[in-house]
């Protein structure tokens, strides 16, 4: 047995031994809100518990059946993924996002089974619940972001150990996958699109749990038939529901034809070994003709055969380690602006990793004190470099503004520093007010790090164009009014010193 293949087996051991209402819970108190980095740390559950009884029940009447979940928008947040794309990320209205758990918890253990059934030979590393066997029985915080680092790690070496039986490397993944999601392949993934489009069952919402998700995941999307938001937890296990049918019969098709092959998976992104040129080719065109039964496409601009070794790693770990700060206690401002510049370069080699992550993870300890010995000068430099670091990644601004929250922290006697960070901040956030739609992530995040420093009164326009910015000007929950009962979905913005700090909701590497 292969260590992947051990792996997947492990997953859905430890997963068994898991009381389906306690991942209920941590799939409506963890799992509602989108990753750290996306919204601010108020917007975390306070209370969302597992009702008796769906929202949202299929109605019988003789031979009939109804199941009409009211239509919702998501609340959405964009950030600059690249210089001409966006990523959305949304927010489900909370009553459709229970009820796709109650549903789901209704029949957890014909998920369980279809997410590993025996069938599958393409190894999954992207479960998205947080399992370990250091706490058989319990769940962790962990979300996807931290997941992203580890998993991919694991299923890297995991490769490596099995390499010296193939000669070639295969990678790929789904283009657009969480937007290009067809809900009506829900149903197809759980019960075959032979057995839904049988006369009789397209309607039949009581037999089929895919019916029922694929409904509810439309009206969460006002509707929409195409795309699932990104960044619920429950986006996560429906994209695993439906890669695992395309996995299934991949792997059918493969071991049926008497390949030999080994293959992992980390969300959308696969990877092959295989012995020859030829083999990759049609390894390929089979997925890609299984992806196209559930309207999904492959990327053909990431699709690559490479000859072993090559391939196995990723290739900015090893350059960045060679300037890393991981083990220094100390950082003076040249060591800090050497790395950033060495960073810098394999983020422009390399883009789109974890790199600048990684580098900003370092500046600081594992109980979120600066490991950067400043002077007022050097201080002032390091509060500018973050800044412009930031618009190179986007997704960088919350752990910058996190890091400048320590700078202020660890500089109160000072206020020559503070008055500098004060007056740019305030700077930065007038100008970005003046056009909130371009500038909807960065600006939700300056009016949590403002308000919860106290650092100056915020003049706001009349209009706000984001509830999320609304919530956060006055301290209330704005998104979806009223909430049910029990449901508590906003933690306010208390005075100085008293917020969870930025780097503590935002920690992905630490332990």
């Amino acid at each position: 047995m292969s260590i992947p293949e051990k792996h997947f087996k492990e997953t859905k051991r430890l997963l068994k031994k898991i009381d389906k209402d306690l991942i209920s819970k941590w799939l409506l108190e963890q799992g509602y809100y989108p990753e750290q980095y996306v919204v601010p740390p108020t917007f975390r559950v306070k209370t969302f518990d597992l009702n008796a009884k769906p929202f949202y029940k299929v109605v019988t009447s003789g031979t009939s059946q109804k199941f009409e979940p009211d239509k919702f928008e998501p609340v959405t947040v964009s950030y600059p993924k690249t210089q001409l794309t966006d990523r959305d990320f949304g927010i489900i209205h909370p009553k459709i996002y229970h009820d796709i758990v109650w549903y789901l918890n209704s029949e957890w253990k014909s998920i369980v089974d279809h997410l590993f059934h025996k069938d599958i030979k393409i190894y999954s590393y992207s479960f998205p619940i947080p399992i370990t066997n250091k706490a058989e029985g319990f769940l962790g915080e962990l979300r996807a972001g931290r997941m992203i680092y580890e998993f991919i790690e694991m299923a890297e070496k995991d490769l490596v150990a099995e390499a010296h039986n193939f000669k070639f490397l295969l990678r790929t993944d789904i283009k657009n996958f969480y937007p290009s999601i067809y809900t009506h392949s829900m149903a197809w993934a759980l019960h075959t699109k032979k057995t839904i489009r049988t006369k009789g069952n397209r309607a039949d919402f009581t037999k089929f749990l895919g019916l029922k998700l694929d409904k509810l995941f439309q009206y969460a999307n006002d509707g929409c038939t195409n795309g699932v938001p990104i960044g619920p937890a429950i986006s996560d296990l429906i994209s695993e529901v439906i890669l695992a049918a395309v996995d299934k019969d991949l792997s059918n098709e493969l071991t049926g034809n008497g390949m030999e092959f080994l293959a992992v998976r980390f969300k959308d992104d696969y990877r092959f070994l295989c012995n020859s040129k030829e083999d990759a080719q049609k390894i390929i065109k089979t997925l890609q003709a299984k992806m196209k039964d559930y309207n999904l496409t492959l990327n053909d601009s990431k699709s690559n055969v490479t000859e072993l070794p090559e391939g196995l790693f990723r290739e900015w770990p090893a350059e960045y380690s060679k300037s890393s700060l991981r083990y220094r206690n100390k950082i003076k401002y040249k060591q800090l602006a050497d790395t950033m510049l060495s960073t810098l370069k394999i983020d422009k080699q390399y883009p789109d990793t974890g790199v600048i992550d990684k580098f900003l993870s370092e500046l600081t300890s594992k109980k979120y004190n600066l490991k950067l010995k400043l002077n007022e000068k050097y201080s002032q430099k390091t509060f500018s470099l973050l800044l412009l670091l930031k618009e190179r990644r986007a997704k960088s601004f919350p752990h910058i503004l996190g890091i400048i929250e320590k700078i202020i922290e660890e500089n109160k006697g000072n206020p020559n520093i503070l008055a500098y960070i004060n007056k740019s901040i305030e700077a930065i956030f007038n100008k970005k007010i003046l056009n909130q739609s371009d500038n909807l992530y960065d600006l939700i995040w300056l009016i949590y790090f403002i308000k919860s420093l106290a650092l100056f009164p915020i003049t706001f326009p009349k209009k706000l164009n984001s509830e999320l910015s609304k919530s956060l000007k006055t301290n209330t929950f704005t998104l979806f009014k009223p909430l049910p009962p029990g449901i508590e979905l906003f933690h306010t913005i208390k005075k100085p010193s008293k917020n969870l700090s930025l780097l503590e909701h935002l920690d992905l590497f630490k332990k």
